[in-house]
């Protein structure tokens, strides 16, 4: 039994954790930890709380760790990732991880501003940067699910219903045939 084992078909017998598993386990943490920093600090500004908003840059602080974390398991899952997933999903992952990266980078850019201003207030450039972030990121995890749910990363054929591949593509001919005639 392997721990970390990824077999020609991309799914083992015996596997406990395959590579591309990582990446989904982390990634909820910095999405709730960043998603939760930004809040936190939007109310904190609002109520004039700086001590809130230090406690804000600490999950920004601990977002930006577990989102780097997570990033290279996301690497370690397009590197091991079985060839389950359409070449348009593959395609998408790209977006996928430009966005992701776009978003620490802006939530970097929020925790090294609030840090150096640690006992003060927060300033509208900053509530304003990390509210980009957060769009950012949202968008980016978005795609990140539809590249999972629609596109079949990392989805074992086993746990798809018999036949759900081929009645999808007939929903697609069918779909794409009534398209041309109107």
């Amino acid at each position: 039994m392997n721990l970390l084992a990824h077999t020609g078909g991309g799914y083992g017998g015996n596997d406990i954790l395959t590579p591309w598993e990582i990446h989904p386990i982390l990634v909820h943490f910095p999405i709730a930890f960043l998603l939760g920093a930004v809040a936190l600090s939007l109310y904190a500004w609002w109520r004039g709380q700086v001590g809130l908003e230090q406690v804000a840059t600490g999950l920004l602080i601990a977002g930006i760790v577990v989102g780097v974390l997570t990033a290279l398991a996301g690497f370690l899952a397009f590197f091991t990732l079985p060839e389950t997933h359409t070449e348009a999903a593959h395609q998408l992952m790209y977006w996928h991880l430009a966005l992701q990266a776009a978003s620490l980078v802006l939530f970097g850019w929020v925790a090294w501003l609030r840090w150096r201003a640690w006992g003060l207030p927060s300033n509208i450039g900053m509530q304003v940067i990390g509210w980009a972030a957060t769009g950012v990121l949202v968008i980016g995890s978005a795609l990140g699910g539809y590249i999972v749910y629609h596109g079949g990363a990392g989805i074992n054929a086993k746990l798809i219903r018999p036949g759900l591949r081929e009645e999808q593509h007939n929903d697609r001919e069918h779909h794409n045939l009534s398209q041309h005639h109107h």
